[in-house]
């Protein structure tokens, strides 16, 4: 692999010279055999690893265009949006600009998003859907997706709109058994891909939401996904390198297990958070509530980080990034 400064921030994260290589594979038609096997092939490890029997989509987008899609196909008038973080707060602002009432529940960054909280708001009947993100990157904090589902399967008629972008494939998230609505995820994380490609499925619910939806457009129409996957296909030309690259990452997942993935993350993720502790740094996440999947700490130590990144960067060849990713 060509020399390079070795990335260690949230995202993109550094990828494999093996996933790099699949993008190399001569290209082939998105509308032949060679595509419809392809992602014929990968569709099933796909819904393993979301937990689902729903189709699971293709987009060549970020996890963004595909957060403003689940707006634009599901929301019917109201959405509550947990807010505890910059990408948790910027859906309020997303769905606002796609004409939808939006209010917040906000909370201090650092702090997690209460399903009792939830709870008080969807009693008023105002809410037909409600967006939350597992784990907010620029916080450290994991939301706890588990209580919140419990607590939403007494509102059947709210619609849940999940950010994995951070969290999946490296912990077990079950839509159908949890009762997600639609989830989502970008590439650039955990799976270790290059950005520019998201991954999301939706549930018979929220299709039916779609059906109603007069303002859907087409490139991120979730019917015009829903029509095209059933013979394999994307509604629009895809990045097939990545799907390529997909394809290896899959095989390289499976190959480990599931098992042994999700507890060689958490394993690691203990590793960096004792480290931490052991030089005196504190966490700017809340005991209980901490990502599973990257640390963010406080600077109470009073380092320099700009100055301590670029000798990173000059000695080492690492990138580190002092800020939200």
């Amino acid at each position: 692999m060509t020399p390079h400064d070795k990335l260690f921030i949230p995202g993109p994260v550094e990828v494999s010279e093996r996933t790099l290589a699949a993008f190399s594979r001569p290209m082939i038609g998105h509308r032949g055999e060679g595509f419809k096997s392809l992602y014929r092939e990968i569709h099933p490890l796909l819904q393993g690893l979301f937990g689902t029997k729903q189709p699971v989509f293709l987009s060549t987008s970020s996890a963004w265009g595909v957060m403003e899609a689940a707006i634009r196909n599901v929301v019917r008038e109201r959405v509550l949006c947990c807010m505890c973080g910059a990408f948790s707060d910027k859906w309020f602002d997303v769905a606002r600009r796609c004409g939808k009432e939006a209010e917040a529940l906000q909370v201090e960054w650092g702090k997690h998003i209460d399903q009792r909280a939830i709870d008080r708001e969807l009693a008023s009947g105002k809410f037909d859907a409600i967006t939350l993100i597992h784990n907010e990157t620029s916080t450290g904090v994991m939301n706890p997706l588990p209580e919140i589902c419990c607590t939403l399967a007494k509102y059947p008629d709210v619609a849940l709109i999940l950010d994995t972008v951070s969290s999946f494939s490296a912990v077990p998230i079950a839509m159908d058994a949890l009762g997600i609505d639609v989830m989502l995820t970008g590439a650039q994380k955990a799976l270790a891909l290059p950005p520019g490609f998201s991954l999301f499925s939706v549930s018979e619910k929220a299709f039916a939401r779609a059906e109603k939806q007069k303002d859907r457009g087409y490139y991120f129409d979730f019917l015009e996904f829903k029509k095209q996957q059933n013979e394999f296909m994307t509604p629009s030309t895809p990045s097939i390198g990545h799907i390529f690259a997909l394809q290896s990452k899959l095989e390289d997942i499976f190959t480990e297990t599931l098992p042994a993935r999700f507890a060689r993350h958490a394993h690691t993720n203990a590793l960096v958070h004792d480290w931490m502790a052991g030089r005196g740094f504190e966490f700017f996440a809340e005991e209980n509530f901490r990502s599973l999947t990257l640390t963010c700490v406080k600077n109470n130590r009073g380092i320099d980080v700009g100055d301590e990144t670029e000798e990173t960067v000059s000695h080492l060849l690492a990138c580190l990034d002092g800020c939200l990713g």
